[in-house]
């Protein structure tokens, strides 16, 4: 243990609240294992827990803080916080790892899942266990935004220019229109699942499709999707494996969509999306299903360059340092 590790953790304490002056007794107890991120000496995250050793010899791990200054969040620090945790803790001899956080913590539960963590619900909270392989758990360096709204409020245009952007930035960079992948007919009966059936199809064949585009080098993705629940969120990540993933809706007043909706689809779709429009709008089910909105008000590439500014593209894929305070 050096004394920069003690110095460092003790900035990260002091940064997210902890009661101050343990950091070397945290640091020089068995087991004990922590990581900060940090951008230009200021310290933006941490997480720190311990490597477990079990009766049997066997060893495991256990994420007790993960933590991210609100204002570098969405920016995939916490992924590669915790993706430093779990690799530092296979290589040391751990199998499996486990931790637990809210229900209702969305963010947190989709970047969990998206690492391979199974849940297993308990009441308001939730354990997520990981099995973990030495050199297994790499940086995916996958980034993921998926942009959502109501029909009509610019999705697929905003998408394409988010892509266009990034790719002439020099990244390789896949944009999806999750319409597109559910798209079949004549319509199959719908059952008991209901619409749920075009949505699964979707995720299904957004997995698919992700999987190839990454396979021929692809590491951002964009995709455009309908998104009201938690649990689509879930869904969605999953079939995003290995990316950082953030989640916008785009918002835009009713006469702005009603007019982009009459310029875009015509007949019985028209009337089936204007009448959509003219309902209220039912609160998306659950808690926190976007990560932040932002008004669909002006030029796509003026659109898309505020969202690549919010999810913290523009500057994190140079910046991003992660500092090891301790390993055991």
């Amino acid at each position: 243990m050096e004394a920069a590790d003690v110095w460092l953790f003790d900035r990260a304490m002091g940064r997210f609240g902890a009661v101050s002056g343990g950091g070397q007794a945290f640091l020089g107890s068995p087991g004990a294992l922590a990581f900060v991120a940090s951008e230009d000496e200021e310290v933006v995250g941490w997480c720190w827990g311990y490597h477990l050793i079990r009766p049997d010899a066997s060893s495991m791990l256990y994420l007790h803080r993960l933590e991210v200054t609100p204002e570098h969040r969405r920016r995939g620090l916490g992924g590669s916080l915790l993706r430093a945790f779990m690799s530092a803790g296979a290589q040391a001899g751990a199998s499996r790892m486990f931790l637990t956080t809210g229900e209702a913590n969305a963010p947190a539960r989709a970047l969990y899942e998206s690492l391979g963590g199974g849940p297993s619900a308990q009441g308001a909270t939730v354990s997520y266990w990981f099995q973990l392989e030495p050199g297994a758990v790499e940086p995916s360096g996958c980034r993921a935004v998926l942009l959502t709204g109501v029909a009509g409020v610019g999705k697929s245009t905003v998408a394409e220019a988010v892509g266009q952007l990034l790719t002439e930035a020099g990244h390789v960079t896949a944009v999806v229109d999750t319409d597109l992948l559910a798209q079949f007919g004549p319509p199959r009966p719908l059952g008991p699942a209901g619409g749920r059936v075009y949505d699964e199809l979707k995720c299904v064949n957004l997995a698919a499709v992700w999987a190839n585009f990454r396979a021929a080098g692809a590491r951002f993705v964009v995709a455009a999707a309908a998104m009201e629940s938690v649990a689509q969120r879930h869904r969605y990540a999953e079939s995003l494996a290995g990316c950082d993933l953030s989640v916008v809706r785009l918002i835009a007043d009713s006469d702005t969509v009603r007019g982009r909706l009459r310029q875009r689809d015509t007949g019985p779709k028209l009337e089936r999306h204007l009448a959509a429009l003219a309902q209220p709008q039912p609160a998306p089910v659950g808690t926190a299903v976007e990560d932040f909105t932002i008004t669909n008000d002006r030029t796509p590439a003026e659109v898309a360059a505020d969202i690549l500014a919010r999810v913290g593209w523009a500057d994190q894929l140079s910046r991003r340092v992660v500092d090891s305070a301790s390993t055991s």
